[in-house]
């Protein structure tokens, strides 16, 4: 039998505008972009490529002459990057890091139709994000981990149960055991008693959230850090996407300043997503110390970002819309919203200058 035989139906359909493969993608980035420029940041251990579109000029005009570790010992972030002085905020996203949480892949794909277009993904008109989001530098990543997505046969996880998808994206043994968050961490790269390795990770095992930090396993995680640090984003949106309603999750080893900041972030979105009719999930400050968040945390790569020159990183968690006792029912038309939301705030804060504090 196939693969495709064992594969569940849902009584959710997916829209054609759902635009998830990692072929697809491909071609939005090589074939459709036209008003921003589209580069190849890496190649995959697949030998498939991972695309960055640019929109906006940059201004390397205000880069200063330290790396960000540095200008912080020198107690002076200028060194690093005058971003005051910036016209144009930068805006960073980045989608794709587990090859099958899609929703944010479709959801960043939609950023990049709303610059060349004004119509989203859905092909909706939308002139004010539009307009928010061109007074922007925008750098907008949509699939980081092209090999995890190509191992994954599904479009969308809409009305799917929830154990379904996890057997696609953490995998599981030789003998069918799902690994599951988290144990599916505990072996890393994933090499050795896997019968389906899952699309958190490239095609040598490794899951780029985790990635060896002394000697990087992925250069797509090398050419991330790199680009970050090149531009110096006065905010970067890390998409990812869990069973439970919407929300922004703390950031690891950065200043309570920081934290402040992703907290008072959070209450602005819940806030227009409540304002919308959408389910959110708990304050990321409620989330620190509590459970999980209690154990020693990991330095992962949300943590590096920061550390090589992301202001204000955002960990966003999308609802999959999967079924399960505790899941969050969410269709595609209301994902699609909920991450035009996030967003939408995300604009009106670089241009409001709250964010731009070094």
């Amino acid at each position: 039998m196939t693969v495709s035989q064992h594969l569940m139906t849902s009584s959710v359909p997916i829209p054609d505008w759902w635009i998830t493969d990692a072929d697809s993608i491909e071609r939005e980035l090589t074939e459709r972009v036209a008003v921003g420029e589209s580069t190849r940041l890496s190649v995959s251990p697949g030998g498939r490529h991972v695309y960055a579109a640019y929109y906006g000029l940059a201004e390397p005009e205000w880069k200063g002459t330290a790396n960000f570790n540095s200008a912080l010992g020198a107690k002076n972030p200028d060194a690093y990057y005058s971003r005051n002085n910036r016209t144009r905020p930068v805006l960073c996203i980045i989608g794709g890091i587990h090859g099958h949480e899609i929703e944010g892949m479709a959801s960043a794909l939609s950023v990049i139709r709303i610059l060349e277009s004004g119509l989203d993904l859905a092909g909706n008109p939308q002139p004010e994000l539009a307009t928010k989001l061109s007074r922007l530098r925008v750098i907008v990543i949509p699939l980081a981990n092209p090999d995890g997505r190509a191992r994954v046969p599904y479009r969308g996880w809409s009305g799917i149960p929830q154990d379904e998808m996890t057997r696609w994206g953490q995998g599981t043994r030789s003998n069918g055991e799902l690994y599951r968050w988290q144990p599916c961490k505990a072996v890393h790269p994933m090499k050795g008693d896997v019968g389906i390795l899952g699309g958190y990770f490239d095609d040598n095992g490794v899951n780029m959230m985790h990635d060896d930090w002394a000697e990087p396993m992925s250069e797509t995680t090398k050419a991330l850090l790199r680009l970050v640090a090149a531009e110096g984003p006065d905010c970067l949106i890390n998409l990812h996407s869990y069973s439970s309603a919407p929300g922004v999750l703390p950031t690891a080893y950065v200043p309570d300043s920081q934290q402040r900041r992703i907290d008072a972030f959070a209450s602005k979105l819940y806030a227009r997503l409540a304002d919308r009719g959408h389910s959110h999930g708990k304050q990321p400050a409620d989330l620190i110390g509590v459970g999980l968040a209690s154990a020693e945390a990991p330095l992962n790569l949300q943590s590096l970002l920061y550390h090589v020159g992301a202001d204000l990183p955002i960990l966003f968690e999308s609802p999959h819309g999967v079924v399960s006792p505790t899941a969050a029912p969410f269709g595609y038309e209301a994902i699609l919203d909920v991450h035009h939301q996030l967003f939408e705030l995300a604009a009106e804060e670089l241009l409001a200058g709250r964010m731009v504090k070094g």
